[in-house]
């Protein structure tokens, strides 16, 4: 049998497939809902959910098949990660990512409200940024970095002195 490259993938390289470019960073969690293959999640109740808005934990790896008989174009295009299964969740590096808008290289990514990707508005958390352009309904190159969230530091006055310090310094005025 002479395989056809073609045969299972026409168009663009399938969401959730992890980019060979770099090494990548890939966390391993439960699922609490049902999430698509290059989805954006989110963390909640300890289990990963679809991202709809701001900052995301890692973008859902796609599973891969050791045994294709059972696989159909129909069957292929809906499959999920369902309530349960343990899944790769990518922190770091660069994968395939549904999207819903045409996007550009080098353009600032962001998640949409169903889990997808788009170009970062001025209200939206980039997340990261496409290394690829494509068309709505393709998928895009992303190449991510989740950083944690660093709390708010106050202004700090560098010539003024903690009280508790200053009461045990009688020397400081």
């Amino acid at each position: 049998m002479i395989p056809d490259g073609e045969l299972y993938n026409t168009g663009s390289i399938s969401a959730g497939t992890v980019s060979d470019l770099e090494t990548a960073v890939i966390d391993t969690e439960q699922v609490g809902q049902p999430v698509g293959y290059g989805q954006g999640v989110q963390i909640k109740d300890g289990t990963v959910i679809p991202a709809t808005k701001g900052h995301i934990f890692g973008v859902a790896v796609k599973r891969y098949h050791t045994n294709a008989d059972h696989l159909y174009p129909d069957l292929m295009a809906n499959e999920k990660w369902e309530q349960g299964e343990m899944i790769g969740v990518l922190r770091d590096g660069t994968i395939y990512v549904p999207v819903n808008v045409d996007v550009n290289a080098n353009e600032n990514a962001a998640v949409d409200t169903d889990g997808n990707f788009k170009v970062a508005g001025t209200s939206d958390s980039v997340v990261g940024v496409f290394l690829s352009s494509a068309i709505a309904g393709e998928t895009a190159q992303l190449q991510t970095r989740i950083q944690l969230a660093q709390p708010a530091s106050p202004a700090t006055n560098s010539n003024a002195q903690d009280p508790a310090q200053a009461k045990n310094n009688p020397t400081q005025k």
